[in-house]
């Protein structure tokens, strides 16, 4: 029978956190978990690592451009100007009315040379004309947004949301409880709900980073993603991630867990 003695990494864990484990990973017994969770502690350290580039807390624009679409001016930098995030020049001038703003599913290098189009990228290169109008980009329906870095997590989550979109209606809850930011980094924009896959239960609104490792944490406490799982500051809302009606993510959970 396991036990903690057997276990230790595992058992250091809140219950909580054990049971959610053990749910995400049914295919590993409690040894085999804290083994990885031993690992993993060897490898990160006594704390999660935080990522040097934070860009959550630059003042950001929505300016609606002459494609009909609205393009993220972040800080004085539009996120659309090159399709590789980590290349946009936060350094550069605020744009005016009338700026042309480059757009290419490629991406732009200081040289001017530009690498291959992803595989699919349908769009061609075209050129924006920047207008005078602008909006809160939290008011800019997907649809309308610029395709460019659109998934990077510098768009904030659209609050304006349809009667059928429940995955929207709760994240707005979440986000009235515990704010905009990661509720757990504090960082970077929230844009993921993340639940317990043992109870069901959500426990808070993530940035892109913090949704994709957050749950590798092998800490039982003293780090900032260990905070968060131990004690999630909107968990109280103790809303259910399944409502019903979403059954594409009913269908990913089936293959993973397979």
């Amino acid at each position: 029978m396991t036990s903690a003695t057997s276990a230790p990494h595992l058992y250091a864990l809140p219950e909580h956190r054990r049971l959610d484990l053990l749910a995400r990973f049914p295919q590993l017994d409690e040894e085999q978990i804290s083994a990885w969770l031993g690992l993993t502690l060897a490898f990160r350290g006594p704390v999660c690592a935080r990522l040097e580039k934070r860009r959550g807390h630059l003042p950001a624009t929505a300016v609606l451009g002459s494609d009909e679409r609205w393009h993220l001016r972040l800080g004085t930098a539009m996120v659309c100007s090159n399709a590789a995030r980590i290349l946009i020049d936060l350094d550069a001038p605020a744009p005016v009315p009338g700026t042309v703003v480059a757009h290419s599913f490629r991406v732009r290098f200081r040289s001017g040379e530009q690498s291959s189009p992803p595989a699919g990228a349908v769009r061609p290169d075209w050129d924006v004309v920047l207008t005078g109008q602008e909006r809160e980009p939290d008011l800019v329906p997907r649809a309308e947004r610029c395709p460019i870095n659109l998934d990077q997590g510098d768009w904030a989550p659209c609050r304006v949301v349809s009667r059928s979109d429940w995955k929207g209606h709760k994240r707005n809850r979440y986000i009235a409880a515990a704010g905009t930011m990661c509720h757990a980094c504090g960082d970077s924009l929230g844009q993921d709900l993340h639940y317990d896959r043992n109870t069901h239960l959500i426990t808070g609104l993530l940035c892109n980073e913090c949704s994709s490792h957050i749950n590798e944490c092998p800490h039982p406490s003293g780090c900032y993603q260990a905070d968060y799982l131990n004690d999630p500051p909107a968990a109280h809302l103790r809303e259910r991630y399944y409502v019903g009606g979403n059954r594409d993510d009913r269908k990913r959970m089936t293959r993973r867990a397979a």
